[in-house]
């Protein structure tokens, strides 16, 4: 009931309290408990509560309106049984018990204790489990409550009175936006437009663009296009699929998970299994299927349920399509519908193991277990190496281990051998480089000078992979929704800014680093979006010459917006007629293309494989120069002079030159190995600390912070953790610190390793350090480079016989 107050304040009880959370109100915490998107749950006993449940129950109980009650059940707010008001924490005096406390823990501990004292055969202080659930008026069976097994009894109570299922989905429901209020702002990330070769029809154009706009509605009105992404091939156990005939129980199926998210899709309908390459203009590319759906599931728990029809906005899964989906697809009901876009992943798969039969007989069902694991996770990798290799990439350790447990288990069901590791590196630089190469012929030399890029730009560049194509692929396709690309290019602009402010450089004109580089960046690679770029260059009339013309466009900086200035790049210079060399003129546009799109090629495969151990490169930036040889010894008459017949194609020469001359100044640039990190987060305690720290230095991690959790002893250690040194290091962690220590590891980024794996000592104090010829200490840039030029088959620089005189009595005892 109310009470009345001297103070002739507000006769409501719960007045202070919301005029002192009005604030809090419009706050846009992520996760907030008054907010009601945070459950309190036990998922060993089944039980779980937000705080709206216990407000809707003590509101009337306590004379307050709900919704003040569901923000006092958390932080510090006190009920004042004088008063039958709640207060804070000023007016509670350190006499009272939070509302949390008092209202939701106490109940639910003292179920817990009745549970463990009549288990051990004493009277609870209080009421026992029997009686109190009888005082919570929750449905449960008198032979639960009577079950010797006290746990059973209590679990029993818990799961009728806060079930753990309702409370998640409830949570769902209300926090969520539903399918039709978020397919508005989402359509463009799930189906992005198609990029098309040629122009479609007014007709087709106009279904396209109308099976588009059904998605963005989420639209299931009798007569829409029928739209639906599978985003995973589950394999499922037959016997959890109801009314399927023809399986044995023991057998595993594949199901298509997915989302309606136009129209209505019914057993029966013609569909089409569309790609991720489609392509509507040229619909008969082979990148898309028709089909007729013949099973519908209603997924419930670990059952399928069969059903006759699905509307748009919900989740179902789809039998029959084996035959016809990798591992995703889009499924449309009109040919001129769009692909979704691809699943993203916030990390990449870096971690690879080898894989091969115990016995050789056994390789057909390994092949085949393989196919099946590659189509049931979207994410895992399998791929064939050169060297005959099957490879499986995962994110981590842990993913790593339960793909190899689904090969052996379930899919190939045999014996594996499975080898160490296979970490994924990148090559880097530290400084500036310059080489030079020259085709067989001597008609063409091409100088390369490659320079570090700010460390921010590679980084934001690979986060941006599919946006970038989206960017870059425009330019070159009319159709494309124009404002749709220059979101993206704000979106990447702004990323790179702001990873410019954090990165804090102290460089002077640091402010235009970015507008100036990329406006005259001519190609990504590898693949034409990696992390490395290329820079328009010259094209001179022999070394040291005038400079006839550019080498190369402003493509990315045009996709960009920049202007198309190709002076930046090529100084201020006029430009010459042509070339004195008349076997390459560089005047005219045929042989100018010809040389650009050789150049272009060389620098993808130069990227794609670094001169340490064949991993892409990562941050560099390379500028060429074409240098045309007038005195060069050309080839025969019968092919204009430029040697064809002896030394092949003019093109595959020209090819063969940029990369040569990309390698070899890289190796001058000062090589050094990108390694990918971890952030690992490790909680751990006080008397564990110097176990962990000494498990951290081992392992090469940086350490970034450490804090302690107030009130509870707990220490919370953030550090980069290399990727390659990962492997074990949890169950490490927990060996020495007996399992007080608990690690949590995420993909993060790729660091340089500032160690030259070439390193001489040059100076006397470098020689005192690390000996006469580097050998003393490990280097372990070099370590790492050999063991992956090892492994994969290159040429190894190492000493087999070290001390000849000894090597005969190194295997004797002394």
């Amino acid at each position: 009931g109310n009470a009345e107050d001297g103070g002739g304040s507000n006769d409501d009880p719960d007045a202070e309290l919301e005029d002192l959370l009005t604030s809090e109100e419009n706050d846009e915490v992520t996760f907030s408990v008054e907010r009601g998107n945070v459950a309190f749950a036990c998922a060993a006993d089944g039980w779980a509560f937000r705080t709206d449940l216990f407000a809707e129950m003590y509101a009337s109980k306590l004379g307050c309106s709900s919704k003040a009650l569901r923000k006092g059940l958390w932080g510090d707010w006190y009920y004042h049984p004088k008063s039958k008001r709640i207060v804070g924490k000023k007016a509670a005096g350190g006499k009272l018990k939070p509302l949390f406390v008092q209202c939701i823990l106490d109940p639910i501990w003292k179920l817990y204790q009745a549970a463990e004292a009549e288990k051990h055969g004493y009277p609870p202080e209080g009421k026992d489990l029997a009686s109190m659930a009888a005082a919570l008026k929750v449905d449960v069976p008198d032979k639960d409550i009577q079950s010797k097994d006290r746990k059973y009894a209590l679990n029993a109570i818990l799961r009728a009175w806060i079930p753990l299922s309702p409370a998640i989905l409830e949570m769902v429901a209300h926090c969520l936006p539903s399918p039709a209020q978020s397919a508005p702002h989402r359509v463009f990330r799930l189906m992005p437009p198609p990029t098309l070769k040629a122009e479609l029809a007014p007709a087709d154009a106009t279904e396209l663009a109308a099976s588009r706009r059904a998605v963005g509605s989420c639209n299931n009105v009798e007569g829409s296009p029928t739209a639906a992404f599978v985003s995973k091939m589950l394999a499922v156990p037959a016997s959890a699929v109801q009314g399927l005939q023809g399986v044995s129980a023991t057998d595993t199926i594949f199901m298509g998970f997915g989302r309606v998210y136009s129209g209505i899709l019914r057993e029966g309908d013609t569909m089409y299994v569309i790609n991720g390459a489609y392509d509507p203009s040229t619909p008969e590319d082979g990148a898309c299927q028709e089909i007729v759906i013949q099973e519908l599931y209603l997924m419930m728990g670990q059952g399928m349920f069969r059903v006759k029809e699905v509307p748009a906005g919900n989740i179902l899964a789809i039998g029959g399509l084996d035959q016809y989906v990798l591992k995703s697809a889009t499924l449309s009901s009109t040919r001129m519908c769009g692909p979704f876009g691809n699943m993203m992943f916030q990390v990449a798969p870096i971690v690879k193991v080898a894989v091969e039969p115990e016995s050789v007989t056994d390789m057909p069902a390994l092949v085949e277990g393989l196919r099946l694991l590659n189509r049931s996770d979207a994410f895992v990798e399998v791929s064939l190496m050169e060297t005959g290799e099957h490879v499986i990439a995962a994110a981590g350790e842990v993913h790593l281990e339960r793909c190899i447990a689904d090969l052996r288990e379930r899919f190939a069901r045999v014996a594996l051998k499975v080898s160490p590791p296979l970490v994924s590196f990148r090559e880097g630089i530290s400084k500036s480089g310059t080489a030079e190469a020259t085709t067989s012929n001597g008609l063409l030399t091409i100088r390369a000078t490659v320079s570090p890029l700010p460390v921010y730009i590679p980084r934001v560049i690979e986060e941006s992979a599919e946006s970038l194509k989206q960017i870059l692929l425009s330019r070159h396709n009319k159709q494309v929704d124009e404002d749709a690309v220059q979101t993206l290019v704000t979106e990447i602009l702004s990323r790179l800014r702001s990873s410019r402010e954090a990165a804090s450089t102290e460089n002077e004109g640091s402010e235009g680093i970015i507008e100036a580089t990329l406006s005259s960046a001519w190609a990504l690679g590898p693949k034409q979006v990696g992390p490395n770029m290329m820079s328009i260059g010259k094209m001179l009339d022999g070394a040291g010459g005038e400079v006839i013309r550019p080498l190369g466009k402003p493509s990315v900086g045009m996709a960009f917006g920049f202007s198309a200035n190709s002076t930046q790049a090529t100084g201020d210079h006029r430009f010459t007629e042509g070339s004195k060399n008349s076997f390459v003129d560089f005047s005219d546009p045929m042989v100018v293309a010809g040389i650009e799109g050789s150049v272009l090629t060389g620098f993808q495969m130069s990227t794609d494989r670094g001169p340490l151990c064949d991993e892409p490169l990562f941050g560099v930036n390379v500028k060429l120069e074409a240098n045309s040889n007038a005195a060069a010894d050309g080839g025969g008459d019968g092919d204009n002079g430029v040697g064809e017949e002896q030394y092949g194609p003019f093109s595959g020469q020209v090819i063969s030159a940029a990369r040569e001359a990309i390698r070899q100044a890289v190796l001058k640039a000062g090589p050094r190995l990108v390694e990918a990190m971890y952030l690992s987060v490790i909680t751990t305690t006080s008397e564990s600390l110097g176990g962990t720290y000494s498990v951290l230095g081992r392992r090469r991690a940086k350490v970034i912070s450490e804090s302690i959790r107030e009130g509870t002893g707990v220490f919370i250690i953030h550090s980069y953790l290399p990727v390659a040194t990962s492997f074990g290091f949890a169950d490490e962690l927990r060996h020495i610190s007996s399992g007080a220590s608990n690690a949590q590891l995420m993909l993060s980024h790729w660091e340089h390793l500032d160690i030259d794996p070439f390193f001489k000592p040059k100076t006397e104090e470098e020689r005192e350090e690390f000996g006469e010829d580097g050998d003393v200490g490990p280097n372990i840039a070099r370590q790492l480079v050999d063991a992956t030029r090892r492994r994969k088959g290159l040429k190894v620089e190492e000493t087999i016989v070290k001390v000849a005189t000894k090597q005969r009595t190194l295997s004797r005892k002394a």
